[in-house]
């Protein structure tokens, strides 16, 4: 009888403890389906797309998106359904969404659910942002007696990476951001050539600028070049040109009259007689 009992005790503990693992992988099964939001970032006005990352959709899988709770698409047996405007969400088959024309209203918390049967087999979470594209660098150096100082610089305001590159090997340099705001990179070296790379990226963007460096024994210390695309020269200012002026319309002036010349009508005078002097003159006696 004891022993009766006993087994049907160790039944029930057995059943117990099989019920209570089941449900902590249940349990484990639906917590670790709500992660932590992915972070997915875009550029105003251009596209991005939403992918289910770690699962492999299926044709018979039920999948729907939705944005802080609202339904925004939903396939079920490979018919999609379209809760809101079609021209700005498009649903791929292999689940992920693709969203156009982002605007600042489309930053937010996005969820996907896949189901199969009814059952839910996965539920992420991302969280869609926005970035700037970055700009482009520009290298910059200057050919000192003894060594030659390079500086890639970049007027960027949000958050980057970046890296400045020596015949392919990355140079171990922190940037620094100057007065103005320019993010910078410095470094000096003693070869008289090598190859510079100087990369700037972030999540939605990526601009590099190459430049060869070389400075010879002709050239002046302290002088300074600059390089984007291609070499910048800079030009100097050229003399202005004036348009040539106009002579003022000057009136012939009429040689001037002589002295003899009268108006007409008025009497000439009659001209005097000279006195001769006479030639001897008579002494008193």
């Amino acid at each position: 009888m004891q022993g009766q009992f006993g087994d049907t005790i160790w039944k029930m503990n057995f059943r117990g403890t099989f019920l209570a693992k089941c449900l902590v992988v249940l349990f484990s099964c639906v917590k670790g389906s709500a992660d932590e939001a992915h972070k997915t970032y875009g550029v105003l006005g251009g596209s991005v797309f939403l992918n289910i990352i770690g699962f492999k959709v299926e044709k018979q899988h039920e999948i729907t998106w939705l944005k802080n709770a609202s339904f925004l698409v939903k396939v079920k047996n490979s018919t999609m359904k379209y809760y809101r405007e079609k021209e700005k969400y498009k649903m791929f088959h292999n689940g992920t969404l693709q969203i156009d024309h982002l605007v600042e209203e489309d930053r937010g918390n996005y969820k996907v659910n896949v189901y199969d049967k009814g059952k839910l087999q996965i539920e992420k979470n991302l969280n869609l942002s926005f970035q700037e594209i970055v700009s482009k660098p520009e290298i910059k150096w200057i050919c000192l007696q003894n060594s030659i100082k390079v500086t890639c610089e970049v007027n960027q305001t949000n958050q980057t990476t970046f890296h400045l590159y020596q015949n392919n090997k990355e140079l171990n340099l922190n940037p620094h951001i100057d007065a103005n705001g320019i993010w910078k990179i410095e470094y000096s070296f003693k070869n008289s050539i090598a190859k510079f790379q100087c990369e700037v990226k972030n999540d939605v963007s990526k601009k590099t600028a190459d430049q060869e460096i070389k400075c010879s024994d002709e050239e002046t210390p302290m002088k300074i070049r600059q390089m984007g695309d291609e070499l910048k020269y800079r030009e100097l200012p050229q003399p202005p040109v004036h348009a040539p002026q106009k002579q003022a319309h000057q009136q012939q002036r009429l040689p001037p009259q002589s002295q003899t010349q009268y108006q007409e009508g008025l009497p000439r005078p009659k001209p005097r007689t000279q006195q001769k002097s006479p030639s001897h003159m008579k002494e008193r006696p």
